[in-house]
């Protein structure tokens, strides 16, 4: 850890240990109670994590994909998107790193200064991976039931896709 960090790290721990002094509560079994709670939530999110990535692992494993890819060419070529960026399209709602590594793959094909790697890079830049987003976080809050929260994040992730491709 450099310096400044360190210096930080250890102001803010000592701020915290004060303000448990000042106030006469135990701090460090507030901290350990919500470590706790962080465990717990954990836990309870694990199984949702598994089930997701296992299915995004048969997605890619299988070729459908590549399938989607080639299927979505029409309207991407509509949305004046390069062929080389429909997999991070696919990807980014679903994973992180998986659209990582396919922004890597258009910067080792087109290069990172090319119409495709620029568009790639404002599709990873500036979009979220809405499924995993949904299963920590709603998951975590104890939200079950998310009747509009999908459709609206994928429409607005396509629609920013296609400003995109079409101002770059």
């Amino acid at each position: 850890m450099n310096g400044a960090a360190g210096i930080i790290l250890m102001a803010v721990v000592s701020v915290i240990m004060l303000r448990g002094a000042i106030c006469r509560c135990d701090a460090y079994g507030a901290f350990l109670r919500g470590a706790e709670r962080g465990m717990c939530s954990a836990a309870s999110l694990l199984p949702a994590l598994c089930a997701m990535l296992l299915m995004l692992s048969v997605f890619r494993s299988s070729g459908a994909a590549g399938l989607l890819t080639r299927l979505l060419a029409p309207v991407t070529s509509l949305l004046h998107l390069p062929e080389e960026t429909v997999p991070i399209l696919l990807l980014r709602p679903l994973t992180g790193s998986g659209s990582l590594a396919a922004l890597q793959e258009v910067f080792v094909q087109c290069g990172p200064d090319s119409r495709a790697g620029m568009i790639a890079s404002v599709l990873v830049g500036s979009s979220e991976t809405i499924f995993y987003t949904m299963t920590v976080y709603l998951g975590a809050a104890g939200v079950r039931r998310l009747p509009w929260a999908i459709p609206v994040s994928l429409v607005a992730s396509l629609a920013g896709a296609a400003v995109c491709g079409l101002i770059l």
